[in-house]
């Protein structure tokens, strides 16, 4: 049986929420990969229905059953740290949005007023 089948046996195997879709696919230059859809995704910013695709985990063929099966719950939780990250607000502000530019937030950290520091935050926690 080829990897991409007993992939796709055991991914048949999990499930989560209603609208969530564990795929798996094959890239022929990288091999084989798991991925999200979510049918039922709704858009941080305007509230409005907005389906979505997770990032890929690329599959090594000499993953055992259990890694596998770890791969799609390890995609699901960051999928939903993801959101997390995106619908937290601070003063209506998605201060920890992981669509936020890298460079502006290196921008950000190379400021010495950007940071929150206590005398005692070391010595007496």
């Amino acid at each position: 049986m080829a990897f991409i089948d007993i992939v796709k046996e055991l991914v048949q195997l999990c499930a989560y929420k209603p609208g969530w879709e564990i795929r798996v696919k094959q890239n022929d230059g990288r091999g084989v990969y798991i991925q999200l859809y979510n049918a039922n995704g709704i858009c941080s910013v305007t509230g409005k229905p907005q389906p979505w695709i997770s990032g890929k985990r690329y599959l090594s063929e000499f993953m055992c059953k259990q890694e596998i099966v770890g791969v799609v719950f390890a995609l699901i939780k960051d999928a939903e740290l993801h959101e997390i990250h995106e619908w937290f607000r601070y003063k209506g502000r998605s201060i920890y949005n992981p669509h936020l530019d890298p460079d502006a937030l290196a921008d950000l950290a190379s400021k010495k007023e950007s940071f929150i520091t206590r005398e005692d935050s070391m010595t007496n926690a």
